[in-house]
């Protein structure tokens, strides 16, 4: 079977429409349609996406003489038991979101206290050099040690 009819037996197979197959492989529609069709070959890159996408063998595509489905091509250990290998992305949108959010609390906490004892040492400052300073009923005392 020629390269050609393999990819559009694949597809339909996998339930996909051509511009499904485009946005996969981030090529245009026209482009699906020529490889369908004998009027153009894929490049090496896409030939190996759509062995992945199509879950086959590079070398089941490039034989011509190979007629069959073969069987679908090794996959990663958690897709053994039945598991997506994208399980686990979904919980890291909320994993990052949760993450950044303490980050922000934990540098606005270090500015708001950074700022506080900044405000606490220019009042001490300030005290010892008399401007908060009250004068009190009484006598004055000079502590000029000059």
């Amino acid at each position: 079977m020629t390269l050609d009819k393999k990819l559009a037996r694949l597809r339909k197979k996998a339930g996909l429409s051509q511009a499904e197959v485009s946005e996969e492989l981030d090529v245009s529609r026209q482009a699906v349609t020529k490889w369908e069709t004998g009027l153009s070959r894929p490049s090496t890159e896409n030939l190996q996406s759509l062995s992945k996408l199509y879950n086959v063998p590079l070398e089941y595509l490039l034989d011509e003489s190979e007629d069959e489905l073969p069987a679908p091509a090794p996959t990663a250990p958690a897709a053994e038991n039945g598991q997506e290998r994208d399980i686990p992305k979904k919980g890291t949108k909320w994993i990052r979101l949760l993450i950044g959010a303490v980050t922000l609390a934990v540098v606005i906490s270090c500015v708001l206290l950074y700022v506080n004892r900044q405000e606490k040492a220019e009042a001490g400052l300030r005290e010892l050099q008399g401007e908060d300073i009250v004068p009190s009923e009484g006598p004055e005392f000079n502590l000029n040690l000059e």
